[in-house]
């Protein structure tokens, strides 16, 4: 009897543990078959072997004696489930190559690529049946004379390839000889090919009609980039001239950048030379080439110049040369500069004042023109005043003037900081402060700056402005408190001052007086400690009654160190 009930305990094992895995996993790959499930991984052999092997050692075990715990009798059961699912299709997989795409049955799209990103990892499909289709090479790079172009198909277009089919083939061909078309072309055309993307699309368009025919839209994604060895001086897709491209296309940047390097390899000079003046359109690259002209001869410089004086409008080109060319004749230098007082602008002038050294007389000539120059810019104006002062004749002192008090106010404060010369005139400019100023004008100035600027009446004008808007403005306040000085207000402007702060709150005002509290009445100041005082701790009175001491300096005054003391021992 118990020989019989051991026979059915073995029997019941080996239906559960044995034939039933086996019918659940292998009927659940053959599932996935008939489903046309596609399923890529990149596991390697060791689940599987890891899989086989457990299993190996539950089927012992089992031969032996059941398992006494249920949860561990179950998980045994599904790890002999998962072995005869995953191992049959992993025994039966095939590697796929890394830029492939798998199309199931149903249509759909696997780009191995898109599976992982390691492109050292091998893939596997693991559920290949009939209808299953590879595509190779959807995805990749494809080099050819020296450029690098990388591709992705769309996927409705990779439904329609067959089996094993290589789309790298026909885009090879198609790039390799559009690519060796665009590489013969001149050295522009070549730029353009890498620097701008309008040409890269037309290039990349021929190149997908090429490989795919004639369709309705481009089913491919393409960009195309240099190596870096074929960008390289000399190379194919180098973006510098050398000398030879240079002369060939006119390209006038490498024309100038030959006669003006140093150590310029230009080996055919006067060519260089005849071509750049044919070529320039304008008189900048020739002023540039006339400031490093150490590789021309004295004739060739000497027809660099004329060109430029037989020049029109190109004053301001002109002030370069004059300014920084060394080896100018003295009749080159005075036509030249003849050229410059026509012609160049006056904020050029200005700019370059000190190495023209202009001459009263000359400044005069320029007087026409600096009034419309200073109606155009009030800041030419400015800059006017700053660099010639009283050397401007009156008229054109006045009209700068006149221009900058039609502009902003803070042209106006800084133009007081040069008009040192004209009582007149910096009674115009600080009218203009004091009725149109703004808060921020003030923003760059620093209280030094302010009184190194103004005068004694005018800063005192000033204050009586700024304390006034102080009233009605939080920003009027911190100006003048910061801004201005605290010793030139009157009793009346200080009390302003407190009044106000005492508003915004008791600290502001105690460390306004603190800090100017030698040109405050101490009544003030010891009233405004005391109002401090009441709003603060015994701890904070104590320390603050000690401040002297621990700062070494003499922060609070005798009278404000015994009110601390005061407060300090009335709260305890």
């Amino acid at each position: 009897m118990k020989a019989w009930l051991k026979l059915q305990d073995a029997k019941s094992r080996a239906v559960v543990f044995a034939l039933l895995p086996f019918a659940l996993g292998l009927g659940a790959a053959r599932v996935l078959h008939w489903t046309g499930t596609v399923w890529l991984t990149t596991f390697g052999g060791f689940w599987p072997i890891v899989l086989s092997s457990v299993s190996v050692v539950i089927l012992i075990k089992l031969m032996f004696s059941p398992f006494e715990d249920r949860t561990l009798g179950f998980a045994a059961w599904l790890t002999l489930v998962w072995t005869w699912f995953h191992v049959p299709l992993w025994a039966t997989a095939g590697e796929v190559p890394y830029d492939a795409a798998v199309v199931g049955r149903d249509g759909r799209i696997h780009v191995v690529r898109e599976e992982t990103r390691d492109p050292a990892l091998k893939v596997r499909l693991l559920t290949d049946q009939p209808g299953t289709r590879i595509v190779q090479n959807v995805a990749g790079r494809v080099l050819t004379s020296g450029l690098e172009l990388e591709y992705r198909y769309a996927d409705p277009y990779i439904a329609t390839r067959r089996h094993n089919e290589d789309l790298s083939e026909p885009l090879r061909r198609a790039a390799s000889t559009i690519l060796q078309e665009q590489a013969a072309l001149p050295r522009s055309s070549k730029i353009e090919l890498i620097e701008k993307r309008a040409v890269q699309d037309r290039v990349l368009q021929s190149i997908c009609l090429a490989a795919v025919g004639d369709r309705m839209a481009c089913p491919l994604q393409m960009k195309l980039s240099p190596e870096s060895e074929a960008t390289a001086p000399g190379a194919t897709w180098s973006t510098n001239y050398s000398e030879k491209e240079a002369i060939a296309e006119r390209h006038l940047p490498t024309l100038l950048k030959l006669l003006t390097q140093p150590d310029s390899p230009v080996v055919h000079r006067d060519e260089v030379f005849a071509l750049l003046l044919e070529s320039a359109e304008d008189v900048a690259p020739l002023s540039k080439l006339a400031q490093q002209s150490h590789l021309l001869d004295d004739e060739q410089f000497d027809t660099l110049i004329g060109r430029i004086l037989a020049t029109p409008g190109c004053g301001n080109e002109a002030v370069a040369v004059i300014t920084k060319a060394n080896r100018l004749t003295s009749e080159q230098r005075i036509a030249l500069r003849a050229k410059v007082l026509d012609e160049a602008n006056i904020a050029t002038l200005l700019a370059h004042a000190a190495p023209l050294r202009l001459s009263d007389p000359e400044i005069a000539q320029l007087a026409t023109r600096m009034r419309s120059d200073f109606a155009a810019d009030p800041g030419v104006a400015l800059r006017a005043l700053e660099v010639f002062g009283e050397r401007l004749p009156a008229d054109i002192q006045r009209d700068a003037v006149t221009e900058i008090v039609k502009a902003k106010t803070s042209h106006a404060l800084a133009a007081l900081q040069h008009v040192n010369f004209s009582t007149a005139l910096r009674r115009d400019l600080m009218r203009k402060v004091l009725a149109d100023a703004r808060h921020d004008d003030f923003s760059e100035l620093s209280k030094e700056k302010l009184l190194d600027t103004l005068t004694p009446a005018e800063m005192r004008a000033l204050t009586t402005m700024v304390v006034k808007r102080s009233e009605t403005s939080s920003l009027w306040l911190d100006l003048a408190q910061k801004s201005l000085p605290i010793s030139g207000m009157t009793p009346a402007e200080h009390q302003t001052l407190l009044t106000e702060l005492l508003f915004r709150s008791p600290k502001a005002a105690f460390e306004f007086v603190s800090e100017n509290r030698r040109f405050l009445e101490p009544a003030d100041v010891n009233e405004v400690t005391r109002d401090y005082t009441r709003t603060i701790s015994t701890e904070m009175c104590l320390h603050l009654s000690h401040r002297n001491n621990i700062r070494k300096m003499e922060y609070f005054s005798e009278a404000q160190l015994q009110i601390f003391r005061d407060c300090a021992a009335s709260k305890k």
